[in-house]
């Protein structure tokens, strides 16, 4: 058994850039990876702004601690607040924008290498 405490998790925030958007800058911890690393929880704050993402090879649960964050696709949109719950999956097209600083949990599986090599290079 293991206690994530929210001075570990907070304390240990990272910078993530994001390519789609190079002046916007949000804050990660990937705090747990599983021993055979398919899956990986974290927390993420972002300030207001966007950033554009394409899901590739995995599902993404997010929950909205606070916040506001909207989803936009070429076909549709969805709103999460805080208390939602939200899911990205793979193949997922998306414009992430953030309408109210946002601090969310999140949980990916199955981690693919390609996003493993991404998430080592923020880890601490």
């Amino acid at each position: 058994m293991k206690v994530f405490s929210e001075s570990n998790i907070i304390n240990n925030l990272v910078d993530h850039p994001y390519d789609s958007n190079p002046d916007y800058l949000a804050k990660v911890n990937f705090y747990y990876v599983s021993q055979d690393k398919k899956f990986v929880a974290g927390y993420w704050e972002a300030p207001e702004g966007w950033f554009e993402a394409e899901i590739e090879g995995f599902y993404e649960i997010n929950y909205v601690v606070e916040g506001e964050i909207e989803l936009i696709t070429k076909d549709r949109s969805l709103t999460a607040k805080a208390g939602d719950c939200f899911l990205v999956e793979n193949g997922d097209r998306m414009k992430w924008k953030i309408k109210q600083p946002i601090k969310t949990f999140f949980f990916i599986y199955p981690v693919t290498e390609d996003l493993m090599k991404e998430l080592q290079k923020m880890m601490i």
